[in-house]
């Protein structure tokens, strides 16, 4: 029987490379999806994922927008962010717009909400983007993770070591307080993928260019989509792996048991002081706050199996 998801996501490149391996896995069935501000804007990330759901003939699948703001910074600014391009996909063209009248009218953090309920006890909630719409969702409902089975968090570092300032991961960084808000309030078991698993655990460019080898619609859309950011990382900043950090979570939703090899029960928080650890997650590793353990951490991955998931969607349609 397959396990249901809910995916919240600010659906840049390793996004759309996570959510093509859920919507191809038997092990998952994908109920919604919820965009989120992070890559780029909820609007445009809505648009990002019907491109997606159209490459993978799924847009049945519902999608709900959340806002544009972090919780606290009520004007954020938000750049073009050329990382993943200012579409968040690379900046390729789309040679047929996709029908934006099947965005749903309801808010994010309401269809969380609602869904949790609906699929109560039986509903994992993976998060890949900033976890804003979680946050609001648990402000809306305190009980939130009492109606989850399994909260899945792409986010945050261990080692403090960042790659939006010296401490901080970009998810959580993106908005710090929903970030505490979530590993503190949410009642419920939490797992967490940070950053230093996925960089330990990176590919290869060979082992990279292998996998797109493969000729298919979806393999032909993610060419497109990765051919200037990948560019970039290869030549103009000396990159000698890639880090596939979405890619990561979603496959431990999938199969944990094939491609996790060792977890650690800590108590974690994240930073929202900090003069330079601003949106850093801090882990009691010496237990020091004497807190019950709120979070499981995966720190080994079984980097053979992970990649053997990743040749699923390439070789799916």
């Amino acid at each position: 029987m397959s396990k249901s998801i809910l995916i919240d996501c600010d659906a840049g490149i390793d996004d759309a490379q996570a959510l093509f391996l859920a919507l191809c896995s038997p092990e998952v069935n994908v109920i919604a999806i919820t965009v989120v501000q992070g890559n780029v804007l909820p609007k445009q990330v809505s648009v990002n994922v019907l491109r997606i759901l159209r490459v993978a003939d799924r847009l049945d699948i519902p999608i709900y927008v959340g806002s544009d703001k972090s919780l606290l910074d009520i004007d954020r600014p938000h750049d073009d962010n050329p990382y993943h391009g200012r579409d968040g996909l690379g900046d390729t063209p789309d040679p047929e717009p996709v029908d934006e009248s099947l965005i749903k009218a309801e808010t994010a953090s309401n269809a969380i909400v609602r869904l949790c309920r609906e699929h109560k006890g039986s509903l994992t909630l993976v998060c890949l983007g900033p976890l804003t719409n979680v946050a609001t969702a648990i402000r809306q409902d305190p009980s939130l993770g009492k109606n989850l089975q399994h909260c899945v968090i792409m986010g945050g570092n261990y080692y403090g070591k960042g790659n939006m300032t010296v401490c901080s991961e970009f998810n959580f960084f993106s908005d710090p307080e929903a970030a505490k808000i979530v590993l503190t309030q949410l009642e419920g078991p939490i797992t967490v993928i940070g950053m230093d698993p996925c960089y330990e655990n990176a590919l290869t460019w060979k082992e990279y260019d292998r996998l797109r080898e493969t000729k298919s619609k979806v393999n032909d859309f993610l060419r497109r989509i990765e051919e200037k950011l990948f560019q970039k990382l290869r030549t103009d900043m000396g990159w000698e792996k890639y880090v596939p950090c979405d890619e990561f979570a979603m496959a431990v939703v999938i199969n944990e048991s094939a491609v996790v090899t060792e977890f650690k029960e800590v108590y974690a928080t994240v930073e929202v002081k900090g003069e330079y650890t601003y949106g850093m997650m801090v882990v009691d590793w010496g237990r020091m706050l004497k807190r019950p353990n709120n979070v499981r951490l995966v720190t080994k991955f079984d980097n053979e199996e992970f990649l053997k998931m990743l040749y699923r969607p390439v070789n799916w349609k």
